[in-house]
């Protein structure tokens, strides 16, 4: 296990704050450039990852945000909340959602990625299942998502910015 890897939960503090701010603007750039433009993209960022909605997301009790770092420099974050909408079949179960997983291009290859995903199923345990929606053309991020016990549901098309992108929703059940 690589000791400069680390995960920490994140606080409202001002260095959790702009870890999360960079954090979620650059993957942004790197997600949805090609799909966004850039008026599309400013609002994206705004209305995701303005100080405010931070630290509302910081502040809620069913929400958990996660950094991963390398050599003390932010590589990526999960955002996990009990707030969502949950399919039919897990209706009377407990779940929770992934509602982000996001690790910077510069990370993905590492061990970064994998050491926040082993975070969050350590966090979700106590759950019944895990979901998670992922952008359908990501087939390489699907695949990671089931070699941690994800399994593909249903279709759906995601809302980012105003642009439809078709997305597969993913569960993880923990029995």
């Amino acid at each position: 296990m690589d000791n400069r890897i680390k995960t920490k939960f994140t606080v409202a503090s001002e260095e959790g704050i702009a870890d999360l701010q960079y954090l979620g603007e650059t993957r942004g750039h790197e997600k949805y450039g090609a799909l966004l433009n850039e008026k599309q993209m400013a609002d994206y960022l705004f209305e995701k990852y303005n100080r405010d909605t931070i630290i509302s997301n910081l502040n809620t009790f069913s929400n958990q945000l996660v950094v991963v770092y390398v050599d003390e420099k932010p590589a990526g974050y999960a955002f996990l909340t009990g707030k969502g909408s949950v399919p039919e079949h897990l209706a009377d179960q407990r779940v929770f959602h992934l509602q982000d997983f996001e690790v910077l291009n510069a990370f993905n290859e590492g061990e970064a990625k994998d050491r926040l995903m082993e975070k969050c199923i350590m966090i979700c345990k106590a759950y019944d299942a895990v979901t998670l929606t992922e952008k359908a053309d990501e087939k390489d991020r699907i695949a990671f998502y089931e070699q941690y016990g994800f399994r593909q549901q249903e279709s759906a098309l995601s809302d980012i910015a105003g642009v439809s992108s078709p997305s597969i929703l993913l569960i993880r059940e923990n029995n």
